[in-house]
Formats: C-alpha cells, sequence, structure tokens
C-alpha cells in the first residue's frame, strides 16, 4: 500500500464547560463529543523523502504538516509523502476541522509508513498537536475531561442537527484570552443527561458578535440552540431528521448534519 483515501469528520460539542486554567496555561474541560457527517477529504500518497501539501487554501501554522513532521520525527522515518485535502469543513466555527485533518494524518501516515505506533501511542503524540485532536484519534464519541485527553466512550443516539455556519470567524485563541472564569461546578455526563448541556462561551459570543445573538433568537423559534465548540457555528438537534427537515424550511441556509458515533477514520486501524 502506497496510498489511503480518507474522510475526516467534523465535531460538535454537545455541551462545553471550562473548569480551570491550568499551570501549564491550557485549560481543564468538561465536554461532550460527537462527529457529524460533515467532512474534510485527504489523500496521501507516500514519497522518498519530502513532506508536500497540496490543494489546501492557505491556513497558518497548518496542522497537517505538523502532523507529519512530528510522526516523522518522533518514529525516525526516513520516508515522506504527498497530501491532498480538499477542504468542506470550514475554518473557526468551532467544527474541529484542523484537529480532524491532523488526526486523520497520524493515522494515515502511521499505516502508510509503517511506523507501528499503537492508537494508545498516537494519543499522546496527538495532545501535543492540540487539545480536540485526541478526541479524533479516539474514533468514538466520548465525554472529555483533562484538557480534552481523558476520553470516555459514549453511545449517542441517532440525533439530527440543524446547523449555521456564520460569516463570522471566531480564533480559539480569542476566545479563551477572555475567559473569566469563577470556579465553577464541575458538571459530569451525568448531570448532561439530566439537565442538558450548554457552552461556557456563549455568553461571550452573543455580546461580543451580533450576527450570533441574532442567530440564537432566530432559532430559537424551533428549539434550543447551542454553540459549537468556540463558534461561532449554531445548531439546533432534533429526534429524528422529519422534525429537522420540517424546522429547515425556515432556514434553508441552513444544513442538515447527523451525528456519527464512530469516526470513518477507524477503518485506517481496523
Amino acid at each position: 500500500m502506497n496510498e489511503i483515501s480518507i474522510k475526516a469528520p467534523a465535531k460538535l460539542n454537545l455541551h462545553l464547560q471550562v473548569v480551570s486554567k491550568r499551570d501549564d496555561g491550557f485549560h481543564n474541560l468538561r465536554t461532550l463529543f460527537t462527529y457529524i457527517n460533515l467532512y474534510d477529504c485527504l489523500s496521501f500518497k507516500e514519497t522518498e523523502k519530502k513532506i508536500e501539501l497540496k490543494e489546501v487554501s492557505p491556513i497558518k501554522d497548518n496542522l497537517v504538516l505538523k502532523a507529519a513532521e512530528i510522526l516523522k520525527e518522533r518514529t525516525n522515518c526516513s520516508k515522506g509523502a504527498q497530501i491532498f485535502i480538499k477542504k468542506n469543513i470550514p475554518l473557526q466555527k468551532g467544527l474541529g476541522g484542523g484537529s480532524s485533518n491532523a488526526a486523520a494524518t497520524l493515522l494515515a501516515l502511521n499505516m502508510l509508513w509503517g511506523t507501528e505506533l499503537t492508537q494508545s501511542e498516537l494519543l499522546k503524540l496527538s495532545l501535543e498537536l492540540g487539545s480536540d485532536v485526541p478526541f479524533f484519534v479516539f474514533g468514538h464519541s466520548a465525554w472529555a475531561e483533562g484538557r480534552g485527553e481523558k476520553l470516555s466512550k459514549i453511545n449517542c443516539k441517532e440525533t439530527w442537527h440543524l446547523l449555521v455556519m456564520p460569516e463570522t470567524q471566531i480564533s480559539t485563541k480569542e476566545a479563551f484570552k477572555q475567559l473569566q472564569l469563577d470556579a465553577p461546578k464541575p458538571y459530569s455526563y451525568n448531570d448532561y443527561c439530566s439537565k442538558g448541556g450548554f457552552n461556557t462561551f456563549e455568553k461571550w459570543a452573543r455580546e461580543s458578535y451580533k450576527e450570533i445573538d441574532k442567530l440564537f433568537v432566530q432559532m430559537e423559534d424551533v428549539g434550543k440552540p447551542h454553540l459549537s465548540g468556540t463558534g461561532s457555528a449554531v445548531f439546533v438537534s432534533f429526534a429524528n431528521k422529519e422534525m429537522a427537515k420540517q424546522a429547515k424550511k425556515k432556514f434553508p441556509k441552513c444544513i442538515l448534519v447527523k451525528n456519527l458515533e464512530r469516526s470513518p477514520l477507524m477503518q485506517i486501524i481496523e
């Protein structure tokens, strides 16, 4: 095998609580992750030495290159790769496209190069690339704690989501920079099941971006809106597709997505 093609899914945070700031500068989180059927498409072709990224919109500090380089360095691999990306997941919407692409790169090149790292070893490596990357390596809907690396498998019912991706872009760095934490009581998965989810960043996002606040007000007509990640994507969840399709009639520019318990990236390691 000298070529691999794979779909890297987006994610939604059905719940996101920032609990505290850590001594290392990162934050402790409690979040419920699920994958959705919105994908970037990546292809990897083995070459002799050089790592090249093709067909990708210009992205500063691209995580795909970082993932390839860190795997090559840590395993003393002499091989290279051409990496092709077709982007469908928009940037800075809280959907995890960059993190998903990084995880896809680790998993695909580990197979392509024959570096033979275990999933556990890849999980440790992935945390160096970002707090969301371990979830995409994990491969299953999960409740996450710590920075996002302490992952517990969760079985989620099939749910449809009306997803709006406004033009507003929010950088994760900007969102965390403004955080003012007041020793919140940690929310457990059982709390989520009995009380529903919330997002620590929602209040700030609505106050800071008029477009996002307007979306929340409009979408309250069809259900309870939620912010994914640090934003700016907003979604409303429905128990079945028919309910979601009815709601979409009021928001024709929205897209319908459904959650996926398992990531298509898992086919690489199975």
